[in-house]
């Protein structure tokens, strides 16, 4: 029976741990988004490609080659050459339309596994509606904090100790 349950806690583990590799972005028509896309290992070549495999950017060593890059592309696409040097192969998305929503691929040969993928979501930017005569105190609610992660890690170590007695 206690294999039964390390099984079953392995299980929720991995399904917590797949949960957390999905990369998804979110970003505003007209503003800049960054694309995160980075590894442990480094590579000397990564490729990124939007999800009807146009080319968004070729970044090889330090340098990136997004001059043949799709037209839609064309003066929006910024690296960061400091940071890949440590890995770290994220680009810098302007002027976003909402046609640029969609998967993005962060592609690597020299890396196992090779490929990152993202979800990019473009919208509107919702304004707040004006309140006159009102006054909301500041720290009401204006940061809002995530913990999904920590909670179910947290749930399953829990489950995992009181089933073990």
């Amino acid at each position: 029976m206690n294999v039964s349950w390390i099984f079953c806690f392995t299980f929720l583990l991995l399904i917590h741990t797949v949960s957390v590799q999905s990369v998804r972005v979110e970003g505003f028509i007209g503003e800049s988004v960054i694309l995160p896309c980075s590894f442990d290992q480094k590579p000397r070549t990564v490729f990124w490609r939007d999800s009807g495999s146009r080319r968004v950017c070729d970044i090889s060593g330090s340098n990136a080659d997004c001059k043949d890059r799709d037209s839609v592309y064309k003066d929006r696409v910024t690296i960061f050459p400091p940071e890949i040097e440590k890995g770290n192969f994220s680009i810098m998305l302007s002027n976003l339309t909402e046609t640029d929503s969609g998967l993005y691929t962060c592609t690597s040969p020299q890396i196992n596994p090779p490929t990152l993928k993202l979800e990019l979501i473009v919208t509107e930017r919702q304004t707040a509606p004006e309140v006159k005569g009102t006054q909301i105190p500041p720290g009401n609610g204006d940061s809002p904090r995530r913990a999904d992660g920590l909670l179910t890690f947290l749930l399953e170590c829990a489950l995992l100790y009181i089933l073990t007695f």
